[in-house]
């Protein structure tokens, strides 16, 4: 893992991979943005047509299913051009990233580094759906494992459903001989009472401002307390809550790891493609939100040591 510079983002831009997008993007956005309207048009017209004809002979529930069926999929077939655009600046902009700070990047159907772990914890055991995308996977400089990805975690089906996380997560390999595992969740006010899994106990730390926002849970207390001894790792857990606003931010620190997931934006995204937008504007946000992710690594690798 190599933490980038400004002269990365020149060079990057100057990639040919990424170069040829970046001279095309906006004519290719424009085309596609008339496309969407074309086909948005043409569904909304077929899908009226087909619903006047089954209102008029008299199938009203049938007229409504099949004219909203019409235009959903008329919105899919539309923005399908506007979103292989977006697709063909990001896919090589964020593999170049990682390229150069030593990284892989997987833009989906990966295995989330640690998340199996963490999961029941951190967030529960009734997760009815997960999606991870953005995967940057390496190593540190002492040969440990590095991630970090984003995921969308929800709850329940139907009008139940709820998303419980969204955001970036960050994992680092950790050597523990313990075999102790320290949870840290968002203070949930009187419902501190529960605990996050068994085995699990409230652990009070010498912090009244981390108090404030954190509860502290572990298999082995003086561990735990050891752990968040070093201000350097409290202070990032608080930076991090409140760069992140009303975002949520939750921490696991196992045998095989570490992994914190901060709630948030989607991040690594070149912009909405329905504006126009210099493309070197977005593949800066591109290359911003990347060092981001690095520096947070970064930052959780040095509070560990």
């Amino acid at each position: 893992m190599i933490a980038l510079e400004s002269r990365d983002f020149e060079e990057l831009c100057r990639a040919p991979a990424v170069h040829g997008q970046l001279e095309t993007m906006e004519s290719s956005r424009s085309a596609a943005l008339k496309t969407f309207w074309l086909l948005l048009i043409g569904a909304a017209v077929v899908g009226g047509g087909v619903g006047y004809a089954l209102m008029l002979a008299d199938y009203p529930t049938i007229a409504f299913i099949a004219g909203f069926l019409i235009f959903f999929f008329g919105i899919v077939l539309a923005y399908t051009p506007l979103a292989k655009v977006g697709e063909g600046l990001k896919t090589p902009v964020l593999e170049a990233l990682a390229a150069k700070a030593g990284m892989e990047y997987l833009p989906s159907e990966f295995a989330p580094p640690l998340y199996p772990e963490a999961k029941k914890a951190l967030f529960g055991s009734w997760i009815s759906s997960e999606a991870f995308s953005d995967l940057f996977n390496g190593r540190d400089e002492e040969g440990r494992g590095v991630a970090a990805y984003e995921a969308v975690l929800q709850r329940g089906s139907g009008r139940s459903r709820h998303i419980v996380f969204s955001g970036q997560i960050y994992a680092l390999q950790r050597e523990s001989n313990s075999g102790a595992t320290t949870v840290i969740v968002p203070d949930r006010g009187l419902l501190n009472f529960f605990k996050p899994s068994g085995g699990l106990e409230r652990v009070r730390i010498e912090d009244e401002d981390f108090e404030r926002r954190f509860e502290v849970y572990s298999t082995h207390e003086v561990e735990a307390k050891q752990l968040l001894f070093s201000s350097t790792l409290r202070r990032l857990l608080l930076d991090l809550r409140q760069k992140q606003g009303k975002g949520k931010v939750f921490a696991w620190f196992g045998s095989e790891g570490v992994l914190v997931a901060t709630s948030g934006k989607d991040r690594f995204e070149p912009g909405s493609m329905f504006r126009s937008r210099d493309s070197q504007e977005r593949t800066r946000s591109m290359f911003d939100d990347f060092c981001g992710s690095l520096g947070v690594l970064g930052r959780l690798r040095d509070s560990l040591r």
